[in-house]
């Protein structure tokens, strides 16, 4: 079999799952196949580090190769990386745009609450609307849950910025009754956004 189509077979094991990428090259020493190969790193599930982006800063050279191929995965760590491990807001918002227009479902919900936080409210709204609508409220959910454990290692700081963004969006007082441990259509995003 042709060397390249061994190595395109191996880099769609990659987009299924790491863990049957890497036993597939630790077992074919032989194949000799890397992360700077484009098709390896272009569709590699970095799933582990999309749940916890501060493990990435081990995984460097991993990350780098994953980014030079465009991996929409290696695009939102390093996002969430930069946005909150770096204090770098312009380039982690870059990088999670680029995941959320590559399709990443997580990326896209955070991308459209961070742009709710720095005062871009509309248009996050409409991000989170879109996303809910195409794919369900139970993803949009999933996503906040994961967000907020993917924030679990990172040491965040409360800017200025997101207080004023959530005094402004802050909901009445009589949305809906206080004994609902539920959200209403009209305060949905201050939640999301909390």
């Amino acid at each position: 079999m042709p060397e390249d189509m061994r190595l395109f077979i191996v880099s769609k094991v990659g987009t299924t799952s790491p863990i049957d990428y890497f036993n597939t090259i630790i077992i074919s020493k032989s194949l000799k196949f890397s992360f700077d190969n484009y098709f390896v790193a272009k569709d590699l599930k970095l799933s582990p580090l999309v749940k916890k982006p501060a493990l990435a800063t081990r995984y460097k050279t991993l990350t780098d190769s994953c980014l030079k191929a465009n991996n929409v995965d290696a695009h939102f760590v390093k996002g969430m990386l930069e946005y909150f491990y770096s204090q770098n807001q312009f380039l982690g918002l870059h990088h999670i745009h680029i995941a959320s227009k590559g399709g990443h479902l997580k990326g896209r919900y955070v991308y459209g609450v961070l742009l709710m936080a720095i005062g871009q409210t509309e248009k996050g709204v409409k991000i989170i609307n879109k996303l809910s609508d195409e794919q369900g409220f139970s993803v949009v959910e999933d996503c906040m849950a994961n967000f907020q454990r993917s924030l679990e290692c990172l040491d965040l700081h409360m800017k200025d910025i997101y207080v004023s963004s959530l005094l402004k969006m802050w909901p009445d007082l009589n949305c809906h009754p206080l004994e609902d441990n539920t959200v209403c259509s009209n305060c949905l995003h201050f939640f999301l956004l909390i």
